[in-house]
Formats: C-alpha cells, sequence, structure tokens
C-alpha cells in the first residue's frame, strides 16, 4: 500500500510537471504578426504627367492665357501664382523635351504680361521676384533670350525695394517701407546669386550676400535656424515653409559660388529643422497643409529648394538618404492617400483626400512641383525606385 502510494505521487508529480512544461512552451510560441504592406510604388513621371495635365484642363484659361484662381468659376489673376505655373512648365519642359511646352511657356508670360497691365511691374516685390525666378530658369532650360531680358528688369526693378528704414531689407510692397518680410528678402538674394552666376557682376554677389546678412541677422531665429514671417514679427503661427525653402536656398547658392561652408550649414540646419519637426512643419513626417488660397503654394516652394540640396550634390550620404525617404514618403502620400480621382484634384493636406472636386490653383501647383521633383531626383539617379 505505502509503495502504491508512493507510485501515485510520483505519477501527480510527472503529470504537474508535464504540465508546467506545456504551458512554458504554449508561453514561448510566436505567432506570426500581420504583413506590412510594401509602400506603394509610383510612377513619378506619370504622376507629373497626370498633375500636368490637370492644371491645364480645369485651372489655364484659354481666353486671357493665365492660369484661374481656382476650378470652379473663379477666374481671378494671381500675378505670383502664375510665375509659379511658369516654373512647372519649366519643370515639364526639362522632363519631357517636349516642344509644346516651350509653346506654354511663351504664351503664358505674353499673356501675365498683359494681364498684369502690359508690364512685368508689380506692386509687390515679392510678386516681382517670383517671376525673375522663373523666367531665369525658363532662360537655364532653353537659352531664349527674352527670358532673361525680363529677369534682368525686374531685378532692376527689385533692388529698388531696399530702404535704410530697420537696418535694410526689401520691401514687401512699394510704398510701405515698414514691410520688411522674409518672402521678400530670400528670394531676391537667390535671384542675385543666380544673376552673379550667369553675368559674373560683382555687384550681383554683393548684393546676395548684403541681403543674406541682413536676414540672418533680424528676421532667422538664431536658436532653431527657422525664418520668421517678417522683421518684428516673432510669433510661432507666423512661421511659413516657403519663407524656409527660400532662405535654405539663399544659402546653398551662395555655397555653390564662394564654397563658404557656414552657408551650406545654414541651409542643412534648416533643412533638417522642418523634416523632423513633427509639431510645427511635417507631423507624422508629411509637410504640413497651409490652407488654400496664397498658402497652398508654400509647401511646393520648399520642396523645390529642398530638393536643390540633392541635385547639387551638396549634403552627406547619410542625410542624402533621410531628405530622400522624406521626399518620397511625401509624394507616396499625395499620390496615394490625397488625390481624388479621376480628376486629379490635390488637396492642402497631403495625407487627406480632398471632399470636393473643386480647389484653388495654388494648392494644385505645389502637388505638380512634389511630383517634378521627384521625378527630377530619378533622372538623376539620386532617386531609386
Amino acid at each position: 500500500m505505502k509503495l502504491l502510494n508512493q507510485n501515485i505521487k510520483w505519477a501527480g508529480l510527472a503529470l504537474i510537471s508535464l504540465l508546467m512544461f506545456a504551458c512554458k512552451k504554449e508561453e514561448k510560441r510566436v505567432f506570426p504578426s500581420e504583413p506590412v504592406p510594401a509602400p506603394a510604388v509610383v510612377d513619378w513621371a506619370a504622376a507629373a504627367d497626370a498633375a500636368q495635365l490637370a492644371l491645364d484642363a480645369q485651372f489655364y484659361n484659354q481666353a486671357q492665357n493665365y492660369f484661374n484662381q481656382n476650378n470652379d468659376g473663379h477666374t481671378g489673376f494671381n500675378y505670383w501664382w502664375n510665375a509659379h505655373a511658369l516654373d512647372v512648365y519649366v519643370d515639364a519642359y526639362k522632363r519631357t523635351k517636349d516642344a509644346k511646352y516651350l509653346t506654354k511657356m511663351k504664351t503664358l508670360l505674353k499673356g501675365c504680361y498683359v494681364k498684369n497691365g502690359n508690364t512685368y511691374k508689380n506692386t509687390f516685390y515679392d510678386d516681382m521676384e517670383w517671376w525673375a525666378l522663373a523666367c531665369l530658369r525658363a532662360y537655364e532650360a532653353t537659352g531664349d533670350a527674352e527670358y532673361k531680358q525680363a529677369a534682368d528688369q525686374l531685378w532692376t526693378w527689385i533692388k529698388v525695394g531696399w530702404t535704410t528704414v530697420k537696418n535694410g531689407g526689401i520691401m514687401w510692397a512699394s510704398g510701405s517701407p515698414d514691410s520688411k518680410n522674409a518672402c521678400s528678402n530670400a528670394p531676391a538674394a537667390i535671384i542675385a546669386a543666380r544673376m552673379y552666376q550667369l553675368d559674373k557682376k560683382d555687384d550681383d554677389l554683393v548684393w546676395a550676400k548684403k541681403i543674406y546678412t541682413w536676414m540672418k541677422t533680424y528676421v532667422v531665429e538664431s536658436a532653431r535656424g527657422v525664418v520668421w514671417d517678417a522683421y518684428g514679427n516673432t510669433s510661432e503661427t507666423a512661421i511659413y515653409t516657403y519663407n524656409q525653402g527660400t532662405w535654405l536656398g539663399a544659402g546653398l547658392e551662395l555655397y555653390l559660388i564662394t564654397q563658404d561652408k557656414v552657408y551650406l550649414q545654414d541651409a542643412i540646419r534648416n533643412a533638417n529643422y522642418v523634416m523632423n519637426d513633427q509639431t510645427r512643419f511635417s507631423p507624422s513626417g508629411i509637410l504640413k497643409g497651409e490652407n488654400t488660397g496664397d498658402g497652398g503654394l508654400f509647401k511646393g516652394i520648399f520642396i523645390r529648394y529642398m530638393t536643390q540640396l540633392l541635385l547639387k550634390n551638396a549634403v552627406d550620404d547619410y542625410t542624402k538618404e533621410l531628405y530622400l525617404k522624406y521626399l518620397k514618403n511625401n509624394g507616396q502620400s499625395l499620390a496615394t492617400k490625397a488625390t481624388r480621382a479621376p480628376e486629379n484634384v490635390f488637396g492642402p493636406d497631403w495625407a487627406t483626400k480632398p471632399g470636393s472636386k473643386t480647389g484653388d490653383c495654388s494648392v494644385q501647383l505645389s502637388g505638380v512641383m512634389l511630383f517634378e521633383a521627384l521625378d527630377e531626383l530619378k533622372r538623376a539617379n539620386i532617386l531609386k525606385p
């Protein structure tokens, strides 16, 4: 009887051990997780083509040869928006080499000249600066002297906007000496630098450095390297992506001329801040929307100049990969999450599909810029599929 009880005891212990072992094995089992979907592969050239077609079909004013304010019957003429339309035509021509874009560029230039009162001159200095930049790019792409002549005339008028009020800087609008904004100075520094590269006039380089130094002293916050809206306006709600873009663009241009790395460090610091700041600039890694109207263009301008850091081979390999990932993520998000089909209309938020098929030309232009930039990086063998 004693032996039987002992055997039962051992059998019980064995059973308990077996159960414990089984439980431990069950605890260690690893179940396969749900597969993570691969990022969408986007044909950037096809996306740019579709965006360009939608831009022309829905926003172009065939009667007067300029782009309307929106695709819902508002035929308002926004002088500076149309400068960026010329810019994206230049992008398309460089991508396709299709002569139809040469015609579109020249027709738009003449249409806007007439619509602006048979002159390129405008009350707003920043508006003239966008046109000067677009004309310089058109000249570079085509060799057509008419674009260079327009840029030269605009640059002559723009320099008149520099006054000694607030220690220098170019006015935002004529007759407003207190309006020393970032948007009327950083683009001017880029113009001056590019004029110097074309004509090798020392005075243009003096202008580029003078404007840049004034901005760094009075409009750029030293702690983060971000650009305020204007002299004296340090509101956190007035920090716009396009001012960051043209500031880093100016730094890059001056670095390419002088090889002074301080300029390049300024540019990279600014680009890094925009890319990494998920509160102010890049929530979830996607460049923030800045509404419709003028704000609709801001993101595209930033993208244009950030892309130049890669095209000019100005950053190290590690930084290059970070920038490429950021730009590609933005493009994939716009293509897969924020494009309304079949109209190919974009909204100001590149992470959300627009609720309406109507929208502002400014918003559409920013999307075109993003797709064109990504395809240019691909053509340069910088961005891989």
